[in-house]
């Protein structure tokens, strides 16, 4: 598998822009900046599946917040502008 520095390039920009809208939406004092939706299996309560000899738990959260779609937004726009240059 070969991976391209295009890839890369557009990797490290989505993954960054999502570290830091987590950032931004935790540590700005904006209602709107801050507001979260969580998605996915609640883990205080995950779901628990009992086979007699063993039990299995599956339980996970994916919370995004609006800090965190605007960086996103930017990066794309960040990729889309500078990709031209990327060999």
């Amino acid at each position: 598998m070969k991976f391209s520095k295009k890839g890369f390039v557009f990797a490290v920009l989505i993954i960054g822009s999502l570290i830091i809208g987590g950032y931004l939406g935790t540590h700005v004092d904006s209602d709107i900046l801050a507001y979260t939706v969580s998605i996915g299996l609640d883990t205080a309560a995950p779901a628990t599946l009992d086979l007699m000899i063993m039990t299995i738990s599956l339980g996970f959260t994916f919370d995004i917040s609006i800090a965190q779609i605007l960086c996103l937004f930017v990066a794309i726009v960040i990729y889309a502008t500078t990709s031209k240059h990327i060999d």
